[in-house]
């Protein structure tokens, strides 16, 4: 819990972990009768587990990943131990077992990954469990999670909030460079925001970009790095390495 907690504190700035945070708290504070769910949903890499990691340390929620090889069984089960109650029985008897946890303890769930809920066949369970606990219930997941959840009438009426997730802005790179760089090293802003911009505001990228650029600079000696001083350095590649055709 404690490795949690740094996560969460370091994360704080970002946009997306404060838009998070921001759905959240609309869900809690939603009037009396209307649906629990939220979705925030974006592209790979934007930074939506660290805001999930965020919102269970600062907001007191419970944090499930779902997995791809999740079964229905196993979903409950993992759930009823994040609430420290007991997993055993048949599937019936741990969706009520799971439903009467979450309304006595009546905490925000938040299910990232949730893309895999419909993969899975896991949907109508997670509605039993809002409709029987009437807790918020987070789903975070891909870019196209809104329209894969609209196929299910049922589920998407009950949707009361969707939150999109931004590429980082100079501001969050700051932030990245700032968590990522060692001690000793500094970057200037026009090299983050060509950084920014290489990699379309990806936070996963910029991080792994800054990684790269921090240890070129020790192997150069460079501390104070800038667009000069960088010079003509490579970048870290975007694209896997290709095959070399030329050996037998």
């Amino acid at each position: 819990m404690a490795y949690l907690s740094e996560i969460g504190n370091a994360v704080r700035p970002l946009t997306n972990v404060a838009r998070m945070a921001g759905l959240l708290d609309e869900l809690k504070d939603r009037v009396f009768g209307a649906p629990g769910f939220g979705v925030f949903h974006g592209p790979p890499g934007y930074g939506k587990t660290f805001g999930a990691i965020f919102c269970a340390v600062e907001l007191d929620a419970i944090h499930l990943l779902v997995q791809s090889e999740w079964s229905k069984k196993f979903f409950l089960q993992q759930l009823l131990r994040e609430l420290g109650q007991s997993s055993k029985g048949t599937v019936p008897e741990l969706v009520q077992a799971a439903t009467q946890a979450l309304a006595l303890e009546s905490r925000p769930l938040i299910i990232d990954e949730a893309d895999y809920l419909i993969a899975k066949g896991l949907t109508g369970i997670v509605r039993d469990l809002h409709d029987g606990s009437q807790i918020p219930i987070l789903l975070v997941g891909e870019e196209k999670l809104p329209q894969k959840l609209r196929q299910f009438r049922q589920f998407d009426s009950r949707i009361f909030a969707y939150a999109e997730a931004l590429p980082a802005d100079l501001k969050d790179t700051r932030e990245l460079a700032d968590m990522v760089s060692p001690q000793g090293i500094s970057l200037d802003d026009e090299i983050l925001e060509e950084v920014r911009a290489r990699h379309t505001g990806n936070a996963r990228w910029i991080v792994k970009e800054v990684s790269h650029i921090c240890k070129q600079a020790r192997l150069n000696a460079i501390s104070e790095i800038t667009k000069q001083s960088w010079g003509g350095l490579e970048f870290l590649r975007d694209t896997a390495p290709m095959p070399r055709d030329d050996l037998k």
